[in-house]
């Protein structure tokens, strides 16, 4: 009876030990995957970075939903006058499911300066052997321009 309880115990280990995936971080080539994509000016590259029901979260607006309305939304960030780039600062893969967190820059390539920096989260999801982008959230750390009126003050009265 001991020894049918000894194996059956390594066969459960061995089961779930088959199932246990052992990445803890995501590779660089799919954290740098729509970087490379949006500065190479690719549209339809960076938009199979990103899983058919994905979404991004802009800091401004509402959800852009979907494979077309990302390639929209891209179509209209993705210039040859524009760098994208990206510093990952930690990844955590836990089995289908991995997250992102780094910073980003775009800078005017014709300017020669940065005009936009901030934080990103990345939620990542694995299709068959591959990641895709299923979830991106960012934020800028540059604070929004302000009008000015040039205008009379009026008074009320």
């Amino acid at each position: 009876m001991k020894r049918v309880t000894f194996v059956i115990c390594i066969l459960c280990v061995a089961a779930i030990s088959s199932c246990a995936r052992t990445d803890t971080t995501l590779p660089s080539d799919v954290t740098s995957a729509l970087e490379q994509a949006i500065t190479s000016h690719d549209l339809k590259a960076s938009v199979a970075v990103f899983a058919d029901d994905a979404q991004i979260l802009p800091e401004h607006g509402p959800a852009i939903r979907g494979r077309q309305e990302i390639e929209a939304y891209l179509q209209d960030t993705i210039t040859p006058n524009a760098q994208y780039g990206t510093d990952t600062e930690m990844t955590l893969v836990n089995g289908d499911l991995a997250v992102e967190q780094g910073r980003y820059r775009i800078r005017n390539v014709r300017r020669g300066a940065d005009v936009e920096e901030g934080k990103y989260l990345n939620v990542w999801r694995r299709s068959g052997t591959s990641w895709k982008l299923y979830r991106m959230i960012y934020n800028t750390d540059v604070e929004p321009r302000t009008e000015v009126s040039v205008e009379p003050a009026r008074e009320q009265g």
